[in-house]
């Protein structure tokens, strides 16, 4: 499979060759500097230029291709490698291309633009930083600086490396990569070569130099066990069962150990089988069905799992089961400028590249419709209105058992008021005192118990009436207030 970035080098290498002359792009070389800093300038320089750069290694100074010896590529790709890696902050990318032109071996290492600039010495100041200007390698002036500031991109978290080797082998043996392939519907590659590729490919890998990183998308989608990787002890889901409505009597917990793509079915099947059940008559035949319905727990933990706040490694996402409810918390507060109430229909997710690549593996929504979907379940299976709450470190998501109307607290009864009109208003659709009324199974004689949960609701901001000019009250609708 061959990269882009090769034919942009060879293209580049004919130019400076014909006539020969220096480019910013790219620099000639005959061997390896000892000067490690000198290295770690030109890695920066290189770095900070838009589309990265170049260095050649095989032509002398006046251009001619002298090539270098067989053995001399591995130690100038381990050497720069090591150089970019821990000479510079942030780390340098490199990847290399090895070709044979006349008989001489002509290796062309390149660069990679960094996505966070200024690239700079480190444990040095940024003004330590260098960029390619009149086809040599200086410091950044001022004004350099200040430009690479603006056109530095922060690196999400899921893009940052967590593990390297030099070793495929070893790479592999860290990650469940055949369930991975198996969640995408495709065989498991014939080759390790062919398998690395396809991983990279979809960002659970990628080749720095002769070696293989795995990305931290990686671990969290397909490790084999999260406390192999540093930082990712507390990446596994608790699940805790209590005896109880309290926290006091824990009958037994657990924690996944394995990537949440990989893991999401087992994790679920098993809090399934510890949910509470109760019986019913179908066909004539007693059967036992779970209290809460499958695809709520199933959507509320996809969506505890692509919103957690990956930065915090100190919380586990936790699943809590009590004999009166399920306490579903993940580590991170809601999102600057998202209020409780805009949950049901928000689209935008935390971790947008964890979001997109659970999305492919058909684990969550792709259009932030999955705390719709939990809701629509809550209201078929008549149970309480979902409840949000955002605590200190944590947001937490609590699904009640099944409880009569008249057992609700006024709070239940506004938040399931909105929550229905919500649903109303996404499926195109009119909230009325009939449909509430059904959606609480409340008879028609009892119609002005839910006019007065409806009107407190509007008195508290959260609906409105849909059609304020209209006198009918019996055609009476609402939508939400935001709407």
């Amino acid at each position: 499979m061959e990269k882009i970035w090769i034919d942009r080098g060879l293209r580049l290498i004919e130019r400076s060759l014909d006539p020969p002359h220096e480019l910013n792009e790219l620099d000639w070389k005959t061997a390896l500097s000892e000067d490690k800093k000198k290295l770690a300038e030109h890695l920066s320089a290189f770095a900070n230029q838009a589309g990265g750069g170049f260095l050649i290694f095989g032509i002398n100074d006046s251009g001619t291709k002298v090539g270098i010896a067989n053995n001399e590529s591995k130690e100038i790709i381990n050497r720069l490698g090591n150089i970019g890696h821990d000479s510079l902050e942030p780390a340098v990318k490199i990847d290399h291309y090895l070709y044979n032109e006349d008989g001489k071996n002509i290796l062309m290492v390149y660069i990679e633009e960094s996505k966070s600039k200024p690239v700079h010495l480190r444990g040095k100041g940024i003004e330590h930083s260098f960029i390619r200007t009149a086809c040599s390698t200086r410091r950044m002036n001022k004004v350099q600086l200040a430009q690479a500031l603006m056109s530095s991109k922060i690196e999400k978290y899921e893009e940052l490396d967590s593990f390297i080797s030099s070793s495929i082998e070893e790479v592999l043996s860290l990650l469940e990569y055949g369930d991975f392939f198996e969640l995408l519907d495709i065989p498991v590659p014939s080759s390790t070569e062919k398998i690395a590729r396809e991983l990279e490919k979809r960002k659970l890998i990628r080749f720095v130099g002769d070696q293989v990183a795995i990305t931290n998308l990686g671990v969290l989608l397909a490790a084999k066990d999260f406390s192999k990787f540093s930082g990712f002890e507390r990446r596994g889901v608790r699940v805790i069962l209590y005896s109880d409505k309290t926290r006091t009597n824990a009958e037994r917990e657990v924690v996944g150990k394995k990537g949440y793509a990989i893991g999401f079915k087992g994790m679920l099947d098993y809090i399934m089988q510890n949910l509470p059940s109760s019986e019913v008559i179908k066909d004539a035949i007693r059967q036992e069905v779970k209290v809460y319905p499958k695809v709520a727990i199933r959507e509320i933990m996809a969506n505890a799992l692509i919103h957690q706040d990956l930065h915090n490694i100190s919380i586990n996402p936790k699943v809590e089961i009590f004999t009166d409810r399920i306490e579903i918390s993940n580590p991170g507060s809601l999102m600057p400028n998202l209020s409780l109430d805009r949950i049901i229909d928000n689209a935008e997710p935390r971790n947008e590249v964890l979001a997109r690549a659970m999305y492919h593996l058909g684990i969550c929504e792709d259009r932030g419709s999955g705390i719709d979907r939990a809701l629509d379940a809550i209201e078929l299976f008549n149970l309480p209105p979902l409840k949000f709450e955002e605590l200190p470190s944590t947001f937490k998501v609590t699904i009640y058992s099944p409880k009569e109307y008249q057992d609700m607290s006024p709070d239940e009864r506004v938040r399931a008021c909105y929550q229905h009109c919500v649903l109303k208003y996404l499926a195109n659709e009119k909230m009325t005192n009939q449909t509430f009324r059904k959606r609480l199974k409340v008879a028609k004689t009892n119609h002005s118990l839910v006019s007065k949960i409806i009107k407190q609701t509007v008195d508290e901001g959260k609906i409105k009436v849909g059609d304020p000019s209209s006198k009918s009250t019996k055609f009476t609708y609402y939508v939400p207030s935001w709407a």
